[in-house]
């Protein structure tokens, strides 16, 4: 218990030559001390190789083998120096939180970027007036090609104050990530490094990926992002599933892609778990597209992974309007939502699929989640986690998009015979899983709430006043 609640000191013996990069550090406290040999790397950080299972952190946590001791830069290190232990973090520690973290968004213009982008700037990151102990945070905007963005999101912040935590908001245009030279373009942005790195953009139309696989790798599947050596906090899908079942689980249930959309998600679903092999040959030979992986990279050539990142295997996502004025492209419609409206209000028939199933998903819960492994992920910088976790990130309501026209015309009180219930055919066309609902336990009880929102809440505040 002395040890437990003991202020610590790291006492460094370095007898360290230009090729050797390992030191013996001699850990002291009261009570007592232990000996552990700790890697260096970069000379900025410390990773704990081998360390005495007895030992604890202030804190009451054990001290752990991959445990990192980060120093600011320019710290000198020489014999007998020494930092001290408080609550279980180096002094050290509390001087670089109170550095402005940078968190990097990717695909910012689409339709959850544009969502996430105001929530965190006008609410903080987590939705907390003081989140991490009065902690600043920088925001870069990554995008692709969105003529409006830039004079809508300058409108969009030009009438609302920001959170006090948000110290800066920058976008960055033209990252296209099936352009090798999207890292470079961040860098000479400023973006050279990251706190987190949450990752949404993606070539999401499983017609275009099957037409385009190779683009479809490359985007979907980006490889070098892991070379900011950061957290990232992945919206991947629910179509890495092979959809023969009801309720996939994330643990128990396999994954079985039946189309190159799917595929490229799982495949960095893989890197980011630090997988040897991004699809097994029954992955690869689970689909009827041809694609046998030609463009998966090489895992020999992808950096480790942070193991504080998190993978979301999102359903599809519906809600409001983008609170950018002119939205994410040119004609088209928030989510799906508000494309059945449309063509019930203007009485146009059309066709719904009756025989696939999905656990369509709220984006104020998309957002709640990806906010909550955002807070994780920079309050545990230790890489206590282990590797990165994955859950399923759907609503609590099964439903087909046939069901989805009828709950919405009839809470709008709208005609419904315009909208016919259709099979999908079995032959032609891309392919397509027929039933991914998703058992959604895990993030619930990891997110603290009963229940995630099922198709009646996000329907009742999509369209309450004001709303839509």
């Amino acid at each position: 218990d002395s040890v437990a609640s003991a202020a610590y000191a790291l006492l460094f013996h370095l007898n360290l030559t230009m090729d050797s990069q390992i030191g013996t550090f001699l850990i002291c406290a009261i009570g007592g001390d232990r000996t552990m040999n700790i890697e260096m790397s970069g000379g900025l950080i410390y990773e704990i190789i081998n360390a005495d299972e007895e030992w604890v952190h202030g804190d009451g946590s054990k001290l752990q083998s991959g445990t990192k001791v980060i120093l600011p830069s320019g710290t000198e290190i020489i014999d007998n120096a020494k930092i001290d232990f408080k609550g279980g973090k180096p002094k050290v520690w509390e001087e670089r939180q109170q550095q402005p973290r940078k968190i990097l968004i990717t695909g910012s213009s689409g339709y959850v970027g544009q969502h996430l982008l105001a929530s965190i700037a006008f609410q903080g990151i987590g939705g907390k007036t003081d989140s991490n102990q009065g902690a600043t945070y920088e925001i870069f905007l990554a995008y692709n090609a969105l003529p409006t963005f830039e004079d809508d999101l300058a409108l969009l912040l030009e009438h609302k104050k920001l959170h006090p935590s948000i110290a800066k908001i920058q976008s960055i245009s033209n990252i296209d990530f099936s352009n090798s030279e999207y890292i470079q373009l961040l860098q000479n942005a400023g973006a050279t490094s990251f706190d987190a790195i949450i990752h949404l953009a993606a070539l999401s139309s499983p017609g275009f990926c099957e037409n385009n696989a190779s683009d479809a790798w490359k985007v979907n599947c980006p490889i070098d992002l892991l070379s900011f050596g950061a957290p990232i906090i992945y919206l991947s899908t629910d179509q890495v599933y092979e959809g023969t079942k009801s309720y996939y689980q994330e643990v128990t249930d396999e994954t079985l892609p039946v189309n190159v959309y799917g595929m490229t998600k799982l495949a960095f679903e893989r890197v980011l778990l630090g997988s040897n092999v991004l699809l097994s040959e029954k992955e690869l030979g689970g689909n009827s597209t041809g694609d046998t992986g030609q463009y998966m990279p090489d895992t020999k050539s992808i950096p480790s992974p942070n193991p504080m990142s998190t993978i979301l295997r999102s359903s599809l996502i519906l809600g409001g309007p983008t609170p950018l004025k002119n939205g994410c492209r040119k004609g088209s419609f928030p989510s799906f939502l508000q494309f059945i409206e449309s063509r019930l209000k203007s009485s146009t028939p059309t066709d719904y699929f009756i025989n696939e199933y999905r656990s369509v998903v709220h984006v104020e819960d998309v957002l709640r989640a990806i906010n909550h492994f955002l807070s994780k992920a920079i309050e545990s910088e230790d890489g206590s986690q282990g590797k990165a976790e994955i859950y399923n990130l759907g609503g609590r309501t099964r439903v087909s998009r046939y069901g989805i026209a009828l709950k919405l015309a009839n809470h709008l009180k709208l005609d419904h015979s315009t909208a016919n219930g259709v099979n999908r055919p079995a032959i032609g066309g891309v392919p397509s899983p027929p039933d991914i609902s998703m058992n959604v336990n895990k993030i619930a009880k990891e997110m603290g709430v009963t229940k995630m929102d099922g198709l009646d809440e996000i329907i009742e505040h999509t369209f309450s006043a004001g709303e839509c």
